[in-house]
């Protein structure tokens, strides 16, 4: 099960949003059915890891995402995908992971591929921890 962030319960388009969007939609990446969930850690990024590894998710994809919310996931083990600044819809997600062209983060590349946004500063705490 793969996570996508939305920004309404009807979106199916990928939000720029992570840590503090509102739903997620929950892929089978082996069917391409969805559905959403509330997101029940709104504005706790570092959180995010935790609540979806619960909601049965193995991995996730984002728009931006800053690194806190990106150790979160390495912590419980999920993988991470970069849209790299692509508006996917959940269909073209879909498409594209079976095709295996979306980019998963590694030790080795996430510091190059993390964005917290547009404006916006990680305020997870992770700039501290360097």
């Amino acid at each position: 099960m793969l996570a996508i962030p939305i920004d309404t319960k009807e979106s199916t388009k990928i939000s720029k949003l992570y840590g503090r969007v509102p739903y997620f939609a929950l892929l089978d990446t082996k069917t391409g059915d969805y559905k959403v969930i509330s997101n029940e850690v709104q504005g706790e990024g570092p959180k995010s890891g935790d609540f979806l590894k619960t909601q049965g998710v193995n991995s996730t994809i984002f728009y931006y995402m800053g690194e806190g919310v990106y150790k979160s996931f390495c912590k419980n083990g999920l993988e991470v995908y970069t849209a790299d600044y692509n508006e996917y819809t959940i269909e073209e997600i879909f498409t594209e992971l079976n095709n295996n062209k979306l980019v998963k983060l590694t030790g080795e590349n996430y510091k190059k591929l993390l964005n917290p946004g547009e404006g916006e500063t990680c305020s997870c705490g992770c700039e501290d921890s360097k």
